[in-house]
């Protein structure tokens, strides 16, 4: 009997052991297990937070940038087809998003400025052709375009203004002395007129008859009639049969 007892005890002690180590060793597995998903979690945050790949997508938007600078270029080639077949609205449209491509682009400002200008949209005109020359302050066809504009708005202080900078920048031009010459008459300021009429004679490697009446007109608003009086007289040594400056002297 009592050999029976001892021989189910010594069982269960076995049975114990045996119980203990495999908990141990499923203790070790587990602890195992804790280690490596910290280490895989880790791994998963380095490949979300690349900082190399946020440096190329950086660089991805600068180049598309540039690619921008080069569509607003092709947009004004088009739009200038599109000008010369006549299609000012499409024209207008192809350079707004150019503008809206290159928001510094002087050419599709002073392209659209020209459109403005054609419609008689004047307002519109002024402030192309004013961002015109804010991106480039050379840009002397911007600046007389910007004076004719503000001589058909009757905005003639404005209008001298930006013929005398068109003038300063590009002396070379007959036709921006005209401008300058209209709209100083126009402000009241009748000795500028002289200056602007002598300058463009001046550049004239010929006379041109049109501009030394001009000239001569200039001469007499502002009571200069010695000049006005000599002018007319060459201007019948180049012409003698012209009659209207026969009977301007005969009244002398």
């Amino acid at each position: 009997m009592w050999e029976i007892i001892t021989f189910a005890i010594i069982i269960g002690i076995s049975y114990y052991i045996i119980r203990k180590i495999n908990f141990n060793g499923m203790e070790d597995t587990f602890e195992k297990e804790k280690e490596v998903k910290p280490v895989e979690e880790q791994k998963e945050k380095s490949l979300n937070v690349d900082v190399d790949k946020e440096e190329l997508i950086e660089e991805g938007l600068l180049e598309e940038e540039s690619n921008d600078e080069k569509s607003a270029d092709r947009l004004i080639s088009d739009a200038h087809s599109e000008l010369e077949q006549g299609n000012l609205r499409e024209a207008e449209t192809l350079l707004i998003d150019a503008i809206k491509a290159d928001r510094k682009n002087h050419h599709a400002y002073l392209a659209l400025g020209n459109i403005f200008f054609k419609e008689n949209n004047l307002e519109d005109a002024v402030n192309a052709f004013q961002k015109t020359v804010e991106y480039d302050p050379v840009n002397d066809t911007a600046f007389n375009n910007l004076g004719l504009s503000y001589l058909k708005m009757k905005d003639y202080k404005n209008a001298v203004s930006a013929f005398e900078k068109a003038v300063a920048i590009n002396p070379d031009i007959s036709s921006r002395y005209i401008n300058l010459a209209l709209a100083a008459k126009k402000n009241h300021n009748k000795k500028l007129a002289v200056r602007a009429l002598e300058s463009l004679t001046s550049l004239e490697a010929e006379p041109d008859v049109q501009h030394l009446k001009m000239l001569a007109d200039a001469y007499k608003d502002n009571g200069q009639s010695d000049k006005y009086t000599r002018i007319l007289t060459h201007i019948l040594e180049i012409d003698p049969e012209d009659a209207d400056v026969k009977r301007q002297l005969a009244r002398r």
